[in-house]
């Protein structure tokens, strides 16, 4: 495809075009007054117009500035740090439990419980909530188009719960503060809310378990384990690479607002695009053998946290989970292998893609 043109048409799903290339699939992100988000960003799925959008992803200024200006805070680059020693505890203790098995999976038994735990202490969840957030989540990730409205539908009532619940009786928690703080002069609505808390719930669950789960596997690498132990700084080259080449995310939609021109190829007005982040990541104009896992690249700039004003707000966190686990796998298994095989998800909604299974030992 990014052979054949910059953007691709396709008449599946009532019809969209992909932008495929590196550079222009950065600059129409950058873009959004032409490629709205406010249409959705998931191509093919049929919206319940009852379920509010992902917030704020699926918002267009001014709305989604005032949003992300109320959901950033516990996110920004200096406020994860205060997270590191509460991600270490939670990894150290997972893999005293691995310790005394030998083998475990990656997947199931590191990378999925860290991001739940961390993100339940930044919305101030208590375990049985927990427990009931990370089932609800589940139905929705692993659901189908027929299955997920239900399941929507049932995780929304279980938000609604908890956002009245605080509403009653708020806490000191972040969570507490976005049910009963005024921004810009006035309080979020129970829709509003329901979609922050729903993009908290989402965004720590399959895309930061699926970095995760692609770094540690790397990581087992024994010429990249063997550079890691004489360099640990080479830690963010080996996340960056893992990123762009295994990204968690592998498109999101827009819709145009007007004709627009992507190198050549004319796109109309009120047009569904996908921006193919996964793609622009494999772009040989951008990246010399681009299929290859090398963090000794002189640069690293892929689009897995997108671009633009709808960069990933969780990203400075996933990284450092990301850093925290493989620094402490190391520490504790330096011998760990995988004994494979590992066990993709496919690709889910023409969306992400992830890992199912990633069978290890200890060493």
């Amino acid at each position: 495809m990014r052979n054949h043109a910059a953007a691709v048409y396709s008449e599946a799903h009532g019809g969209f075009w992909s932008i495929v290339r590196y550079q222009d699939i950065k600059e129409a992100a950058k873009d959004f007054k032409v490629f709205s988000s406010a249409g959705g960003t998931t191509i093919g799925e049929h919206t319940d117009p009852n379920t509010p959008p992902k917030a704020p992803i699926e918002y267009d200024p001014p709305e989604h500035t005032r949003l992300r200006m109320a959901m950033q805070g516990p996110f920004l680059l200096k406020s994860t740090q205060a997270f590191t020693s509460g991600i270490r505890s939670c990894v150290i203790e997972l893999l005293e439990k691995i310790a005394s098995e030998g083998k475990f999976d990656i997947v199931h038994d590191l990378a999925e419980p860290v991001p739940q735990e961390v993100l339940a202490k930044i919305l101030g969840f208590d375990k049985e909530t927990t427990v009931l957030n990370r089932a609800h989540v589940l139905a929705v990730v692993n659901s189908d188009f027929a299955s997920k409205p239900p399941a929507w539908r049932a995780f929304q009532e279980f938000l609604r719960v908890q956002i009245r619940q605080r509403q009653n009786d708020p806490g000191d928690d972040f969570f507490s503060h976005l049910c009963i703080d005024e921004f810009d002069g006035e309080r979020f609505s129970e829709r509003d809310l329901i979609a922050m808390l729903a993009a908290f719930a989402l965004a720590g669950h399959h895309t930061a378990i699926n970095g995760i789960s692609s770094a540690v596997r790397n990581l087992a690498d024994p010429a990249v384990k063997k550079a890691y132990l004489q360099d640990p700084s080479l830690s963010a080259r080996i996340i960056d690479e893992t990123l762009r080449l295994d990204p968690p995310i592998h498109l999101e939609a827009r819709t145009t607002t007007e004709t627009v021109e992507v190198d050549g190829v004319t796109i109309p007005a009120n047009s569904k695009v996908a921006l193919i982040y996964g793609s622009g990541n494999h772009d040989e104009r951008e990246f010399q053998d681009p299929e290859i896992f090398d963090f000794k690249r002189p640069t690293i700039h892929h689009l897995s946290f997108g671009h633009g004003i709808h960069t990933c707000v969780g990203m400075h966190l996933a990284k450092l989970e990301m850093a925290v686990v493989m620094e402490e796998i190391i520490k504790k298994f330096p011998n760990y292998r995988v004994v494979g095989p590992s066990i993709d998800t496919g690709m889910i909604y023409g969306h992400h893609m992830g890992w199912e299974s990633i069978p290890a030992e200890v060493g």
